[in-house]
């Protein structure tokens, strides 16, 4: 049985039902929840610590499946990938946990010498330890969405990097972003991986895109 519209349309049932969602609305509505889908599963699945290397290759493997229009069930996903990735997802935590370690230490030695300068200094050994777990991520989503190896991954990352210069900043920014929100507001500790995943891969997208269109 066809369903008769409502007497005055749209406006009619936004007066009587509250405003309703346009399409393109509703679609980042739905993005913005599942990206935090994707973020507590990360959070649940890393628990053992051991594991965040791999929940991230998860992460990163079903937002980049989002850019292919494919929709992969969160839980299952996550649930292979960590099992399938744990190699190599604790070599990923090892590295960036390095750069961090090597950041954090060469940062304190030299606000603690005496050399002039030495709060720019500070500042660029940020940006360059920042830089490098930014590579890492981006290498994580170019292996996520072309189903290459690791060493691909990267060759393609540092690829994709130099051919949109923006991309490495842009995942920095995000980074940044990340850190200051949770900072702020340690709530948001539990979700915001996912929109980090989701802007990285967006980021390694793009520059694919621009690179293909350079050619």
């Amino acid at each position: 049985m066809p369903v008769r519209p409502l007497p005055g349309g749209h406006a009619a049932a936004a007066r009587r039902f509250g405003p309703v969602l346009g399409t393109e609305r509703a679609e980042q509505v739905r993005t913005a929840a599942e990206t935090m889908a994707v973020g507590a599963l990360f959070l649940a699945f890393s628990l053992p610590l051991v594991t965040a290397g791999a929940a991230w290759c998860a992460a990163a493997e079903v937002v980049a499946g989002w850019h292919e229009e494919r929709e992969a069930p969160l839980l299952r996903t996550f649930a292979s990938v960590v099992r399938r990735d744990l190699r190599a997802g604790l070599a990923l935590q090892a590295a960036v946990l390095g750069v961090l370690a090597a950041t954090w230490l060469e940062v304190h030695a030299v606000l603690d010498s005496r050399i002039p300068g030495r709060p720019a200094e500070a500042a660029a050994l940020v940006l360059l330890g920042a830089a490098a777990v930014a590579l890492a991520l981006l290498a994580a989503a170019c292996r996520a969405s072309d189903r290459t190896s690791w060493a691909g991954a990267l060759r393609t990352a540092v690829r994709l990097a130099g051919a949109a210069p923006g991309t490495l900043p842009l995942v920095v920014t995000a980074l940044a972003c990340v850190a200051a929100l949770v900072a702020t507001i340690p709530a948001f500790a539990g979700f915001m991986a996912g929109p980090l995943a989701y802007a990285v891969s967006v980021a390694a997208v793009r520059a694919a895109r621009r690179e293909q269109a350079a050619r």
